[in-house]
């Protein structure tokens, strides 16, 4: 063998491992292997060239130099070369989308070749047939190839052949032999160094884990691949659309959109028209579940016509069932028949859970044609998938049972199918670590808890309302042990949050620039959330609503009042005294638009500073119209709140009486500043996410612990809110100033007995676990709050809007309210909107002085905000603002032998009114 011949062979085996170092050998190969009219080196090195071009997508470079090996391969008249040379052609060809030229070429080099090159030619054709969703003959084709393969010890290619293998078993829901092919493959790119394929064999394995429900190992394995596939400058069209994939399994849907459309762009510039209309269908998917069925019919359509051009049957049926649902969710004209018939396609091509959406749509469908026997048959096809598959596909198949049984009258049976599918997420989502994937999962139990809770209300059962309305809110499993503090990887990563966003804070405060600062800050973020998405969710454990027993013997003298939404009406479930009532308030869209009036107008109010109501402070534009602009926003307040309070609570109070209250809003509700409302002036009124987060937190005992009081910078009521409040309990913790750090406050938080903050808060819709809280050194999130070992007892956050939650898909809600309630935080009292500086200050020493007195946090909030309440209209604002969220029934426990400390004066208190205001954003 030449030393050209060796070059060439060397520049072969580098296109698969690192192709960007490949090409100039290659390309130096074969210009001297033709002045010297070598052709069969000529071969060699230009198939290199074009399994170079292959790896980076550059796709008619690839068929380019691949034509030209043949071309020299017959001109060397060597069948072996020639062969070699049309195996790679055909790869080249199915990937640009010209799938029965690449037949021709696969099915000629077989006849060419024999013994090891004939097994990698094999292995070629079964990848071609796995993408053509021809399964049965491509694990033929590997069964033949991989003996012969391991017998040779050809590394490269016995990778390959494992890796589709592990997908081919995948696709047919065999999770654990997929993974031991992987893993085998994984463990000979390690030992020989094939960095190409092992950043496959990562992709892979992620797709796997997807595929199987393993939300957190998926991701794991993602970034993996991700980092290689960077690394090596590959294309990421086929890894963006598994990411886009996965993002959607857990309803991640505008992240999902996002990458979904990055995954076609690649897959359109890189000219892989083979991948191409799988990107398409995916982006047509999204869309849908987003409402946006113009989209995703365009993007169905598309899919559709490349399927067919590509002749992929298969895939072809795919497409054409989301043009159904597209055009089902436009109400246009779609037929029972016709979502038959793309069921019947669907099964026949393996698509077993589009299948089942496919039969729920026709029984659907059926039943609104009032063809309830047609819609049995679909409902019955649909049940069988209720034991087998993905978790969301069983919960879809017991939804599907549910409509049949109901359909059949056995509405007993049907209640029994519901709770069945509830078991399903449940038990999934109890593997899911990270506090947004296990949020944004829950999506599929609202179609189920709104069917349950539709048959309850139609039996007019009030108990039975009451446990679905519990399903409905996916708060309904709380209880998830926090990130160990012991996670160093994300305390760095929060650290470095940290400095950045000061950093960006001190540039603009001092009028600099801070793009460079804010790109950073963005990839930060991202690394935390991808990161705590990772994290296993082993230690989970779901908790099933409580019955109404139950709950009537937590709440002793106290009412519930839990609020629903169902078809655009708004409902009520109370519990007095063991009796479960359920009660009809009218259109949720009426209560959202009186909620809609409260921030504006308490705003108006809390920037008024004058005791005496007239606006002295806004000097600048009139006092007479800073006067008619308070007397405007309160009288705007007292018409919003009478209304309001009339289409709440009105229509309950004869159940509920002057009861203590606890409340569990929906929708809009969670801002709702209770206090405001005529029948809760004065009373107890507690919070909660759910009755199952209120009934938990009442079960947990008030620690004899120690007090921590926190002020954040930037806020000039801060420093003397946290003296006045200090000076009403007994040896407390106190953090100001350069002392009230991330770590300061970690450490003093975790299992503390009671924790104030005052803070400038900041509350992200756009992704609400980097709400936060500001510190001496950055911000505090509520990543920070889930790392906490122990959660506080009770929590005061006296910042604006901390108590507020983000509602996200399933109606889960995320933030610092579930943060600390779900960590297990029995008592947070937060505002729901912006308050005042001042005025807040003396609310807190007025709820401070009724804890240290003994009182519950329910009473002690509601006395301090009646007092304020008849001072003036800051003090009203900034009273209203708060709400006390979980349980307040019990009062704060001090120190063991310590006695309450009585209220008194302070220097402090002397100069509250000359400290400059603000509002705490």
């Amino acid at each position: 063998m030449t030393e050209l011949d060796v070059r060439a062979q060397d520049a072969m085996r580098l296109a698969a491992s690192d192709p960007g170092a490949a090409a100039p050998l290659a390309a130096e190969v074969s210009r001297a292997a033709r002045h010297e009219r070598r052709w069969d080196v000529v071969c060699v090195a230009e198939r290199a060239l074009g399994v170079a071009a292959m790896q980076q997508s550059r796709f008619e470079d690839a068929l380019r130099h691949l034509r030209a090996a043949v071309v020299a391969g017959e001109r060397a008249a060597d069948r072996t070369v020639t062969g070699e040379a049309r195996m790679s052609l055909a790869s080249a060809l199915m990937l640009s989308g010209r799938p029965q030229r690449s037949f021709r070429e696969i099915d000629q080099a077989l006849v060419e070749l024999d013994g090891l090159p004939a097994a990698r030619a094999r292995t070629q054709r079964a990848a071609i047939y796995q993408d053509l969703g021809r399964l049965d003959e491509a694990l033929e084709d590997l069964r033949r190839a991989l003996p012969v393969l391991r017998a040779a010890h050809d590394a490269q290619w016995a990778t390959r052949a494992l890796s589709n293998r592990g997908l081919l078993h995948a696709t047919r829901r065999e999770f654990a032999a997929a993974r031991r092919d992987l893993r085998a493959a994984g463990e000979l790119c390690d030992e020989h160094g094939l960095r190409v394929p092992a950043a496959f064999v990562e992709h892979n394995l992620a797709w796997v884990d997807s595929q199987a429900g393993d939300v957190p190992s998926a991701l794991q394995h993602m970034a993996a691949a991700t980092r290689m596939f960077t690394e090596l400058g590959l294309s990421p069209g086929s890894l963006l659309t598994d990411h886009a994939e996965l993002l959607l399994s857990v309803r991640l849907v505008a992240e999902a959109r996002s990458v979904a459309e990055d995954a076609v762009a690649a897959d359109e510039r890189d000219g892989r028209r083979n991948h191409l209309p799988e990107s398409r269908l995916l982006l047509s998917t999204i869309a849908l579940v987003q409402g946006d069925t113009g989209a995703a019919l365009r993007s169905a359509e598309a899919a559709s016509r490349e399927f067919a051009r590509l002749r992929r049957r298969e895939w072809a049926a795919l497409a054409d069932f989301s043009r159904v649902q597209a055009l089902a969710a436009a109400d246009g004209p779609v037929t029972p028949a016709r979502c038959r018939r793309a069921a019947d396609a669907l099964s026949e091509a393996g698509w077993t859970v589009p299948a089942l959406e496919a039969r729920l749509l026709a029984g659907r469908l059926a039943l609104r044609r009032g063809r309830a026997a047609d819609a049995r048959r679909d409902f019955a096809m649909a049940g069988r998938a209720r034991h087998l598959g993905p978790a969301d596909a069983r919960a879809r198949a017991w939804l599907g049972e549910a409509m049949l049984r109901e359909a059949d009258g056995r509405r007993g049976g049907a209640v029994s199918a519901l709770r069945a599918g509830i078991r399903v997420l449940e038990d999934h989502r109890a593997t899911i670590g990270a506090t947004e994937l296990r949020a944004h999962v829950s999506i599929n139990r609202g179609a189920i808890a709104r069917m349950g809770m539709q048959l309850a209300v139609e039996d007019h059962d009030a108990r039975a309302s009451l446990w679905w309305a519990e399903c409905a809110k996916a708060t309904a499993a709380p209880a998830r042990d926090a990130r160990p503090p012991t996670d160093a990887a994300l305390a760095d990563l929060l650290a470095d949050l940290r400095g950045v966003m000061d950093s960006v804070d001190e540039r603009r405060s001092s009028q600099q620039p801070t793009g460079a600062l804010v790109a950073r800050q963005v990839a930060l973020e991202r690394e935390i959330r991808d990161h705590c998405r990772r994290h296993p969710g082993s230690s989970a454990r779901s908790v099933l609503p409580p019955d109404v027993a139950t709950l009537a013997d937590a709440l002793g003298d106290a009412a519930l009042i839990e609020f629903v939404e169902l078809a655009d009406e708004l409902l009520a479930v109370t519990v007095v005294g063991g009796r479960a009532r359920l009660h009809r308030l009218g259109p949720t869209a009426h209560v959202a638009a009186l909620v809609e009036q409260i921030p504006f107008a308490l705003r108006r109010l809390a920037r008024d500073r004058g005791g005496d109501g007239n606006g002295a402070e806004h000097h600048r534009t009139g006092a007479r119209n800073g006067a008619a602009s308070v007397v405007a926003a309160a009288g705007l307040l007292a018409q919003a709140c009478a209304a309001l309070g009339e289409a709440l609570l009105r229509p309950v109070l004869t159940a509920v009486a002057d009861r203590p209250l606890v409340v569990v809003p929906t929708g809009s509700l969670h801002s709702v500043p209770w206090s405001l409302l005529p029948a809760c002036t004065g009373r107890a009124v507690s919070v909660s996410p759910s009755a199952t987060l209120w009934h938990v937190a009442s079960g947990s005992t008030s620690p004899a612990g120690r007090t921590v009081v926190v002020a954040g910078p930037g806020l000039p009521g801060a420093r003397a809110e946290a003296e006045v409040v200090a000076g009403l309990h007994e040896s407390p913790v106190v953090l100001v100033g350069d002392e009230a750090t991330a770590r300061n406050v970690s450490h003093a938080m975790d299992g503390a007995a009671l924790v104030h903050l005052a803070a400038h808060g900041r509350v992200r819709s756009d992704n609400p676990q980097f709400s936060s809280l500001a510190l001496a050194d950055g911000p505090f999130t509520v990543y920070d709050l889930e790392r906490l070992d122990r959660a506080p007892h009770q929590v005061v956050l006296a910042a604006c809007d901390t108590g507020r939650s983000a509602l996200v898909a399933g109606g889960e809600i995320l933030g610092f309210t579930s943060a600390l309630l779900a960590g297990g935080t029995a008592t947070l009292v937060a505002p729901v909107v912006p308050v005042p500086d001042i005025a807040t200050v003396d609310l807190m020493r007025a709820y401070h002085r009724g804890l240290a007195a003994g009182h519950p946090p329910a009473h002690a909030l509601a006395a301090a905000q009646e007092a304020m309440g008849r001072r003036d209209h800051a003090s009203l604002a900034a009273a209203a603002g708060f709400v006390q969220l979980g349980y307040g029934g019990q009062p704060h426990a001090t120190a063991p032998g310590v006695s309450p400390v009585p209220a008194r004066r302070s220097s402090v208190h002397d100069t509250l009114l000359t400290i400059p205001g603000g509002a705490r954003t």
